[in-house]
């Protein structure tokens, strides 16, 4: 059989509307995919940033916590003492040197009939509410006699 002179077929390549229609489809999934996943990988650092900003506001109230346990052992009156240092303790040249941050402390205890916290008045009290922020990072603990 004899074939018609001009259409000589050539099965071993693309032609140029195929390659033209999986570029068009590959740029809209693309495009697709980009709006669905930009903002995720855009932000993705944030997490880490976070992280870092939590540790070091955890980092600060550990070192303040070994310092309240080496007051323990040391001083007469442990808890005003330790509050001394943690209202202190932000700046470099003070010893103890716990980090840079801002602290609020207050003397409190806990209504026994409610269970909230209030303000403790005696001259002895027994709980330091010491609260740090580092890097707009919050971070609050209790300290006992």
């Amino acid at each position: 059989m004899k074939k018609a002179a001009g259409f000589i077929r050539n099965n071993t390549g693309f032609t140029i509307l195929e390659v033209v229609v999986t570029l068009i489809v590959a740029s809209i999934l693309g495009g697709i995919l980009m709006e669905f996943m930009g903002t995720n990988v855009q932000k993705s650092y944030e997490p880490v940033f976070m992280a870092q900003n939590s540790l070091g506001a955890n980092q600060i109230i550990e070192k303040m916590n070994s310092d309240y346990k080496r007051q323990l052992l040391l001083s007469p009156t442990p808890l005003q003492d330790f509050r001394t240092h943690v209202i202190n303790g932000n700046i470099s040249t003070n010893d103890p040197y716990f980090g840079d941050y801002s602290v609020a402390t207050n003397w409190i205890r806990f209504n026994a009939s409610t269970g909230d916290e209030e303000p403790d008045p005696s001259p002895d009290p027994n709980v330091l509410k010491v609260t740090v922020t580092h890097n707009n990072r919050v971070v609050t603990a209790l300290f006992t006699k």
